[in-house]
C-alpha cells in the first residue's frame, strides 16, 4: 500500500494581512488624490475654455455694434453719478448695474454671510448680458460652442433666460470697465475726483473703477472680462483701492494678502490676465 504525501499550506499571518491592507489603503489614497487633482484640472480647464468663448462672443457683439458696451445706472444709489447723470432720458445703458452692485463703497457688505446675494446679483447681470448677445447672430454662433451645462437656459415667467456658470455651478461674473473718467465738465459737480472715502478711483485705462473691479481686479485697456469664483465658490475681495499706477498690494500692510477675503480670490479664473502684481 502506497502512502500519499500531503503538503501542508501555511496561511497568512495577522501581521502579513495587516501590512497588505495598509499597502492597499495607501495606494487607494494616492490614486484618489491623483484622481481628484485630475478632476479639478479638468473642471478648471472646462471653465477657462467657457470664459474665453464667452469673452469672444462679447467681443463679437462689440465689433458688430462698433463701440464698447455701456454699463451704468441712473439710480441715486450709484456712488459714481455726477451732476445730471440721474436723468434716465439722457443716459441709456446697454447693461444696467444690479442694485446690490450700485450702492455702497464697502465691498465687504456683499461677502461673507451675504455671498449668496452677490451670486444673485451676478446672475441678474448675466441674464442681461447673455440674453443680449443671443440676439446677435455672430455672438450666438460663438456661444453655441459652450456646453449647455454651463450656459444654462432657465425659465423666468413666460420666457427663457440664459446665464453662464462655471463647472462648480456658480454664475460667472461679467466685469465691465467703468465709464470714462470725466475732467472736462462745466463745473465741479460735473467732474470726477479721486476720493477713497467715497470709493472713487481712476483706473489706468482712464475709466472710473467699478464696484466689481475693486472686488476682483481692474479691467485692462477698457476690455470687458469674465471671472469664475473657482472651486471654492467664493469670489472673495481683493479690495483693490490703489490709485492708478500705485502699489498693490499696499507695501505698508504686510499682512494684506493674508486676509481670508483676499485668499478666496486666489483660485478665481479669469478670461484674461487681470492680476498683474
Amino acid at each position: 500500500m502506497t502512502a500519499v504525501a500531503t503538503s501542508g499550506r501555511r496561511g497568512f499571518t495577522l501581521i502579513e494581512l495587516t501590512i497588505t491592507i495598509v499597502v492597499i489603503l495607501i495606494l487607494a489614497t494616492i490614486a484618489l488624490s491623483i484622481g481628484n487633482r485630475v478632476l479639478r484640472k479638468s473642471e478648471a480647464d472646462e471653465t477657462r475654455s467657457a470664459l474665453e468663448i464667452g469673452a469672444t462672443a462679447l467681443h463679437e457683439w462689440t465689433e458688430t455694434a462698433g463701440r464698447q458696451p455701456t454699463y451704468g445706472t441712473t439710480s441715486s444709489n450709484w456712488s459714481y453719478l455726477l451732476t445730471g447723470m440721474n436723468d434716465s432720458s439722457a443716459y441709456q445703458y446697454d447693461f444696467t448695474i444690479p442694485e446690490p452692485l450700485a450702492g455702497g463703497t464697502d465691498v465687504g457688505t456683499l461677502l461673507g454671510s451675504r455671498e449668496r446675494e452677490l451670486h444673485e446679483a451676478v446672475e441678474e447681470l448675466g441674464h442681461q448680458v447673455w440674453g443680449r448677445l443671443k440676439g446677435n447672430d455672430a455672438a450666438r454662433n460663438i456661444m453655441a460652442k459652450i456646453d449647455d451645462d454651463l450656459l444654462r437656459a432657465e425659465e423666468e415667467g413666460d420666457s427663457s433666460v440664459l446665464c453662464l456658470h462655471d463647472s462648480w455651478g456658480v454664475p460667472v461674473m461679467v466685469v465691465f470697465p467703468g465709464r470714462k473718467w470725466r475732467t472736462d465738465g462745466a463745473a465741479e459737480g460735473y467732474n470726477d475726483a479721486e476720493d477713497s472715502s467715497q470709493g472713487l478711483w481712476r483706473d489706468e485705462d482712464g475709466t472710473i473703477r467699478t464696484f466689481e473691479e475693486r472686488m476682483v481686479g481692474p479691467a485692462r485697456n477698457g476690455r470687458v472680462y469674465l471671472v469664475s469664483a473657482g472651486p471654492d465658490g467664493r469670489f472673495g475681495n481683493l479690495d483693490y483701492s490703489a490709485v492708478a499706477g500705485g502699489d498693490f498690494p499696499p507695501a505698508d500692510e504686510p499682512d494684506f494678502v493674508e486676509r481670508p477675503e483676499y485668499q478666496h480670490t486666489l483660485d478665481n479664473i479669469y478670461s484674461y490676465e487681470v492680476r498683474t502684481w
